[in-house]
């Protein structure tokens, strides 16, 4: 079944967020989080030190669904497609947001490619399917931004 992704901005200053994996997509992810000033949570077995220095709260422990409590959304930075299946499935029945990294086919949202300068946000975003053509022609705005913007 095909997506088709209504683009939105959502304010998730001090929002609950749970990324769920300790590697560097979840460490990416947690980065483009704390830009928005979301109270971000990392769940994973193992926590790679960037993400235990940046300051969140980190839980070194395996999914289980009794942590998507009290979250708006889940980022799932997993590479194993059955506890990703299990998370979509979870997060569901919890009314949380999920994300799976990069298989927007099991996605509730999907994130765009971002340029923020200010209070100008550029968001270019292709349905889930083409991220490094999305990250192409944020760059090409951005480069337009920057010269008119100063």
């Amino acid at each position: 079944m095909k997506k088709n992704f209504l683009p939105i901005s959502i304010d998730i200053a001090n929002e609950k967020i749970l990324v769920i994996g300790g590697g560097p997509d979840a460490l990416k992810k947690l980065r483009i989080l704390q830009r928005f000033e979301a109270e971000v949570e990392v769940l994973a077995p193992e926590v790679c030190e960037e993400i235990k220095q940046s300051g969140v709260k980190y839980i070194e422990a395996g999914y289980d669904k009794k942590y998507l409590k009290d979250y708006l959304m889940v980022y799932s930075c997993l590479d194993d497609e059955d506890a990703d299946q299990q998370i979509v499935k979870d997060c569901r029945e919890a009314r949380v947001l999920v994300n799976i990294h990069d298989k927007p086919a099991l996605c509730q949202f999907v994130s765009p490619a971002i340029y923020r300068q200010g209070n100008i946000t550029v968001a270019v975003g292709s349905n889930g399917e083409n991220v490094h053509e999305s990250i192409r022609i944020r760059d090409l705005i951005k480069d337009k931004l920057q010269f008119n913007l100063g």
